[in-house]
């Protein structure tokens, strides 16, 4: 059940009304129809994304409370200093209400603003108070931190998360680039039992080639964890960290190392030495600048259940044999979101993806394609009627009157609603045939369906905690290019 994010202050004021307070009337209970459970949680499976009303639920009567305290609790995030405060004071004697929540969101938590400095951060989250609350937490399932509370995250804190909170299934770490989180995440890793690199040389063509292997660990610590996130944590140490934290979590379906100091050893140990190629299904290694298009695609060709791949902006570029390797194998066949951009996109790749992603493809991003006519663009849109989004910045062929003509041909029932492209194109187009300038961003360029609203656009980072963008705090839009 998908949580809702609220103040600690409503939580407490609207969860549970004074004892000797009736919830309603006595004059009106006669006319109350008794609602059968199964309706109820409809009712409120629909109003889940509407916080005001569904917190009026909680007083109609008690049996409306009852359904709706769980939902309350499932997600808490806090803002500000005072409403962590609060919730941290009321952890106190409140051990049954705190069981209910599922996610602790810490990403969102911010003194900008209030004139206060870091140092305020420190004393009012410190390390000790976190831990508290992670132990009153005892169902705790999903744990999301930025770049704000680094100071907090310890090395007491993740031994907490990884051998105390029992029921953690994902960790979203953002931003991070301390060396006192970078220490703390290695020594972690040391208790736990590191993989160990064994490296030899080997001889191919009368020449030795430096190459390794892994030692698998012994206990594993992390099964129960599914979903991983260290994005932009450009500080952790690629050999004594992530490769151990890979080896102890052995059941990672999504796993999010967008811009982590990363090489082709952490590529090929995932490919050789863990079974993610068979169950992972969420990978995003955009921005990472030290791996090689040779190893990216002999790993994603492997994956057998991929249905979001993001290799958006990879420093070494993937080259266009790489990409056709990897969008002809069968990894690419139930594909929904595809980030390509900044590679070496070509004529060739573009029919690639139209050969093997037609049915389920949704998203896709191929910024700065080397497309040299218009008219292969406009057969490829025609030919895939499930693509929603498409990133089209930087692409050569691309005009105002082409960008109109490309849009004007599609199907009536084509599912295509935005078009993301540079900002010197965007500049010139105007509201016509149903598409307008969206101007709901500030770092990114999209054209958007009148019919559509807003929208939003493709995420940069992998949204682990399934949080979707209405409820993701404004620091993990900021670093999903959301903002």
């Amino acid at each position: 059940m998908s949580g809702l994010v609220l103040s600690a202050t409503r939580q407490i004021s609207y969860s549970h009304p004074p004892a000797n307070q009736p919830l309603v009337k006595n004059s009106n209970t006669k006319n109350i129809p008794n609602i059968p459970p199964e309706i109820i949680r409809i009712i409120l499976g629909l109003l889940k994304g509407d916080k005001k009303t569904i917190t009026a639920c909680a007083l109609v009567n008690r049996t409306f409370n009852l359904h709706v305290t769980p939902i309350l609790y499932h997600t808490v995030s806090f803002s500000f200093p005072y409403t962590f405060t609060l919730f941290a004071k009321a952890t106190i004697g409140e051990s049954q209400r705190y069981r209910m929540i599922r996610h602790l969101d810490l990403s969102g938590f911010s003194t900008m603003g209030l004139q206060k400095s870091d140092a305020t951060i420190q004393k009012v989250v410190t390390p000790e108070t976190l831990i508290s609350i992670l132990r009153s937490c005892i169902m705790l399932e999903t744990f999301s931190v930025s770049e704000t509370l680094e100071s907090t995250i310890n090395f007491e804190v993740l031994q907490v998360l990884a051998f105390e909170s029992k029921n953690i299934k994902t960790l979203d770490f953002c931003g991070f680039s301390s060396k006192q989180f970078g220490s703390a995440l290695a020594s972690l890793a040391e208790v736990m039992g590191r993989a160990r690199l064994v490296q030899y040389y080997e001889e191919e063509d009368d020449e030795e080639e430096l190459t390794h292997s892994f030692q698998n660990v012994n206990n594993v610590a992390l099964s129960v964890l599914k979903r991983l996130s260290l994005h932009e944590c450009s500080i952790i140490s690629e050999y004594s960290t992530i490769l151990t934290l890979l080896a102890h979590a052995p059941n990672i379906t999504h796993l999010d190392l967008g811009g982590c100091s990363i090489s082709d050893m952490t590529i090929n140990f995932l490919a050789t030495k863990t079974n993610l190629t068979k169950i992972l299904t969420h990978l995003l290694l955009a921005r990472c600048k030290n791996i090689s298009s040779e190893a990216i695609a002999s790993l994603v060709i492997q994956c057998e259940n991929l249905r979001v791949l993001n290799l958006y902006g990879i420093a070494t570029a993937i080259s266009e044999y790489d990409l056709i390797t990897i969008l002809s194998s069968p990894s690419v066949k139930n594909l929904q979101t595809l980030d390509v951009g900044l590679s070496h996109m070509t004529t060739s790749t573009l029919y690639a993806i139209q050969e093997n992603c037609t049915s389920s493809l949704q998203f896709l991003g191929i910024a700065k394609a080397q497309i040299p006519f218009s008219t292969q663009l406009d057969s490829f849109l025609k030919s895939m009627p499930s693509i929603k989004y498409i990133d089209f910045t930087g692409v050569l062929c691309l005009t105002p009157i082409i960008i109109r003509d490309l849009l004007d041909n599609l199907q009536k029932n084509h599912s295509l609603h935005t078009v993301e492209m540079s900002e010197s194109l965007l500049k010139n187009l105007y509201t016509i045939n149903g598409w307008r300038i969206n101007d709901n961003f500030s770092r990114r360029y999209c054209y958007t369906k009148l019919s559509h609203g807003k929208g939003r656009v493709h995420s940069r980072k992998l949204d682990v905690a399934e949080s979707g963008s209405e409820r993701m705090s404004k620091i993990f839009k900021y670093y999903s290019f959301d903002v």
